[in-house]
C-alpha cells in the first residue's frame, strides 16, 4: 500500500513542477515559467524557462525559445537559445536558428534551421563556466542581441 502512496505523491509532484498548455488551448503573448512547460497548443509569442520545454505533437509556438533543455515533436518557427540539449524527433517541423550545447535530430524531423553550437566560456581564474543563456536575449526583429551585465 505504502508504494502505491508514494507513487500517487510522485504524480503530484510531477503536475506541481510542469505548466501545461492543452491542445486547443491558443495564447498570444510571452510565456515565463520557473517550471518545466508542455505546449500541446498554440502559442504566438516567447517561450521562456531555465528548465526543459516541451513541444508536443499538436504543439506550435511562433515566437523564441530560451530553456534548459528542448525537446521538439511538434511546430517551432523562432530562435531557440537552449543551454543544454535541443532534440527534435521525427514528427517535428523547425523554422529558425537553433544555439544549444549539443543537438540531437531524429532521422523524418522537418528542419529549415540554422545550427549553432554554444560552448560555455570560462572567466578569469576562478573558471566559472557562463551561459549565453542569460547574456543572450531576443529583439523584436528575432534576432539574437548582446546584453551587457
Amino acid at each position: 500500500m505504502w508504494s502505491k502512496e508514494k507513487k500517487i505523491q510522485e504524480e503530484i509532484n510531477l503536475a506541481h513542477a510542469t505548466s501545461v498548455f492543452a491542445k486547443g488551448l491558443d495564447v498570444v503573448g510571452d510565456i515565463e515559467a520557473k517550471s518545466d512547460i508542455r505546449i500541446e497548443g498554440d502559442i504566438q509569442g516567447n517561450v521562456s524557462t531555465k528548465k526543459k520545454v516541451i513541444i508536443g505533437t499538436s504543439g506550435k509556438v511562433i515566437g523564441n525559445i530560451s530553456a534548459g533543455e528542448l525537446c521538439v515533436m511538434g511546430e517551432v518557427t523562432g530562435d531557440m537559445l537552449i543551454g543544454g540539449l535541443a532534440k527534435f524527433t521525427e514528427t517535428a517541423k523547425v523554422r529558425g536558428t537553433v544555439y544549444s550545447t549539443g543537438i540531437a535530430i531524429d532521422a523524418g524531423a522537418d528542419m529549415e534551421v540554422n545550427l549553432k553550437k554554444y560552448i560555455p566560456e570560462q572567466q578569469g581564474t576562478e573558471h566559472k563556466k557562463t551561459s549565453t543563456l542569460n547574456l543572450l536575449s531576443f529583439n523584436k526583429k528575432n534576432e539574437p542581441q548582446r546584453e551587457l551585465i
